[in-house]
Protein backbone atom coordinates (compact mmCIF):
# COMPACT_ATOMS: atom_id res chain seq x y z
CA UNK A 1 0.00 0.00 0.00
CA UNK A 2 1.05 3.39 -0.75
CA UNK A 3 1.13 6.26 1.37
CA UNK A 4 -1.58 7.98 -0.82
CA UNK A 5 -3.66 4.96 -0.26
CA UNK A 6 -2.89 4.90 3.47
CA UNK A 7 -3.55 8.75 3.96
CA UNK A 8 -7.31 8.08 1.50
CA UNK A 9 -7.94 4.84 3.83
CA UNK A 10 -7.05 7.05 7.28
CA UNK A 11 -9.46 10.15 5.45
CA UNK A 12 -12.45 7.69 4.75
CA UNK A 13 -12.20 6.39 8.21
CA UNK A 14 -12.32 9.50 9.78
CA UNK A 15 -15.31 10.97 7.59
CA UNK A 16 -16.93 7.60 8.83
CA UNK A 17 -16.89 8.28 12.42
CA UNK A 18 -18.38 11.52 12.21
CA UNK A 19 -22.06 12.32 12.55
CA UNK A 20 -23.87 14.31 9.61
CA UNK A 21 -23.78 17.64 11.56
CA UNK A 22 -19.91 16.87 11.82
CA UNK A 23 -19.29 16.07 8.63
CA UNK A 24 -21.38 19.31 7.28
CA UNK A 25 -18.97 21.56 10.03
CA UNK A 26 -15.93 19.45 8.76
CA UNK A 27 -16.53 20.77 4.87
CA UNK A 28 -17.77 24.41 5.96
CA UNK A 29 -14.35 24.39 6.97
CA UNK A 30 -12.56 23.21 3.98
CA UNK A 31 -14.94 25.54 2.08
CA UNK A 32 -13.86 28.92 4.29
CA UNK A 33 -10.53 27.48 4.02
CA UNK A 34 -10.42 27.22 0.04
CA UNK A 35 -12.24 31.13 -0.18
CA UNK A 36 -9.65 32.39 2.00
CA UNK A 37 -6.34 30.87 0.42
CA UNK A 38 -8.11 32.21 -3.13
CA UNK A 39 -9.11 35.84 -1.67
CA UNK A 40 -5.20 36.33 -0.39
CA UNK A 41 -3.54 35.36 -3.71
CA UNK A 42 -1.58 38.27 -4.55
CA UNK A 43 -2.11 38.16 -8.38
CA UNK A 44 -4.19 35.84 -9.68
CA UNK A 45 -2.74 34.61 -12.60
CA UNK A 46 -5.55 33.00 -14.09
CA UNK A 47 -8.86 34.25 -15.63
CA UNK A 48 -11.84 33.11 -16.35
CA UNK A 49 -13.01 31.43 -20.07
CA UNK A 50 -16.83 30.89 -20.23
CA UNK A 51 -16.77 29.72 -16.59
CA UNK A 52 -13.40 27.54 -17.17
CA UNK A 53 -11.08 28.73 -15.08
CA UNK A 54 -7.65 29.16 -17.27
CA UNK A 55 -4.25 29.90 -15.93
CA UNK A 56 -1.50 31.66 -17.38
CA UNK A 57 1.39 28.90 -17.53
CA UNK A 58 1.84 25.63 -16.38
CA UNK A 59 3.56 26.51 -13.26
CA UNK A 60 0.37 29.04 -12.18
CA UNK A 61 -1.68 26.33 -12.44
CA UNK A 62 0.54 23.46 -9.94
CA UNK A 63 0.94 26.67 -7.79
CA UNK A 64 -2.49 27.51 -7.24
Amino acid sequence: MTDFDELVRKSKEFLARLTAEEREEHFRKQRENWARAEASWPNPKFKFVNGVKVYESYEDYVND
